[in-house]
């Protein structure tokens, strides 16, 4: 199966490798890295004979966001979602975070509040506090069953009056939570209710196992159009992260030309390489992402099984996303124990918990999108070090 090969990405300048040294301290040529959200899986075949089109052409002007493009994402919201989209209504940006960046300059002012539900991407909240704006951190809870769920009500009584957006990870990273219809409903009517924008980073959308659907946010709520802009990209579901591409959907034509403004003032334009990847990605990457997820499910079946074995460790059950969120409070470890006792030993980089901010504190979150082989080897020197405390 092509995603049991496994590459040497030692000294290709990989950000999940050759970082090891600089941000674990562990040498990329005995560790194994399973922190950033990187999948050491080779992209479609589609994807990569677009970039050999490319460099057979060796032209790499200006390009544009032309109908093809458009309807390479139109096709496959309608293919994969059943999300009918209008093709004007999606703008180019240089990824996700990129676009939140963006959303938070557009739409509101500097001391305006932003809501976060936390523990969550910790994108959110690094560019919320770079933009000086005011970081409104609502605590997800969990439920009876060790899943991750919001609580409107606790999250009410945290306003001042001042706050202008709401961010939601939907599919939720690091929780791996994909919102039901009727949560996706109350999150809209809570933004009603309090003048809110929803940005809904919808990033992992495609990345779902068997039993889960998601729901597009504005599919769940059509009427919430007014107040809301949807973020997606090919970059999590094919690995091309790299290429920095991200689009913004907003039905909304008052909105959509605010945001059109932001672009033109901060000379935002279309990647000539990004605009490529994502199309030959929407056009020729169904068969590919299908393996992808029954690859992924195997994985996650084999993490789950094995950490769940380990006295002491929870894996919270996951929905979607190839991130595990391990919870290890009970062991009363700091983290910087943690880092002594069992990073040192198993030589496996993990994500911190606190990164994620309120609530990450005792949890570590794992990619699992690797070969089995390595995952394998990875979860026998995690268990290995976590029984030797």
């Amino acid at each position: 199966m092509q995603f049991d090969k496994i590459h040497n990405r030692i000294g290709t300048n990989s950000d999940k490798w050759d970082s090891l040294q600089s941000l674990y301290g562990l040498s990329p040529n005995e560790a194994i890295p399973m922190w950033v959200a990187d999948m050491d899986f080779e992209a479609p075949e589609a994807v990569t004979n677009c970039i050999r089109e490319m460099a057979e052409q060796g032209i790499y002007g200006y390009a544009r966001e032309d109908d093809n493009y458009r309807q390479a994402i139109v096709s496959w919201m309608q293919r994969r979602h059943q999300w009918q989209i209008q093709p004007d209504s999606v703008l180019s940006v240089h990824g996700i975070v990129n676009a939140i960046a963006l959303a938070i300059q557009a739409y509101t002012q500097p001391g305006d509040g932003i809501i976060i539900f936390s523990p969550v991407y910790h994108a959110f909240s690094r560019v919320i506090k770079a933009s000086q704006r005011s970081l409104v951190e609502s605590p997800l809870v969990k439920n009876s069953i060790g899943k991750y769920k919001m609580d409107l009500d606790a999250t009410a009584d945290l306003l001042t009056g001042n706050e202008k957006m709401l961010i939601l990870c939907s599919p939720h990273n690091p929780g791996g939570r994909v919102w039901s219809v009727q949560e996706l409903e109350q999150v809209a009517e809570f933004a009603e209710r309090h003048n809110l924008l929803i940005v809904s980073d919808e990033i992992h959308h495609d990345l779902v196992y068997d039993g889960y659907i998601h729901t597009p946010f504005e599919k769940a709520v059509p009427s919430a159009r007014t107040y809301l802009m949807t973020l997606t990209s090919t970059t999590k579901t094919f690995n091309i992260a790299g290429m920095h591409t991200g689009n913004v959907i907003i039905s909304d034509e008052k909105r959509r030309e605010k945001f059109k403004k932001t672009l033109q003032a901060l000379a935002i334009s279309p990647s000539s390489f990004g605009v490529a990847m994502t199309s030959a990605a929407y056009n020729g990457g169904d068969e590919w992402l299908d393996e992808l997820l029954m690859y992924l499910a195997q994985n996650y079946e084999l993490f789950n099984r094995r950490i769940n074995q380990i006295n002491g460790l929870i894996s919270m059950p996951l929905e979607s996303t190839y991130l595990c969120w391990v919870d290890y409070q009970s062991l009363n470890m700091s983290l910087s124990q943690y880092k002594q006792k069992i990073e040192s030993q198993s030589k496996v980089a993990a994500s911190y918990g606190d990164e994620f901010g309120a609530g990450g504190e005792g949890h570590l979150r794992f990619n699992i999108a690797m070969p089995r082989q390595l995952l394998d080897s990875a979860l026998d020197r995690v268990q290995a070090a976590f029984e030797s405390v």
